[in-house]
């Protein structure tokens, strides 16, 4: 349903997991389209993506990595 003053189409969105495993590694992309890996545990890609945002985030903001 549609109200009048929406002017928005409506779009569909789809979840896509952001990891993956190939011959035994796994491999995370990053929104920006970069592929970090391999790893040796999905966990690991897991914490290395943390660590990827948090940093990512420090660079925006303050201009720079801590």
């Amino acid at each position: 349903m549609v109200r009048k003053n929406d002017n928005k189409i409506s779009q569909v969105y789809f979840q896509v997991d952001r990891f993956v495993q190939q011959n035994g590694e796994w491999f995370y992309v990053t929104r920006e389209g970069v592929e970090r890996g391999p790893f040796v545990t999905k966990e690991s890609a897991k914490e290395d993506l943390t660590a990827y945002v948090y940093h990512l985030n420090n660079v925006e903001q303050y201009g720079h990595y801590f």
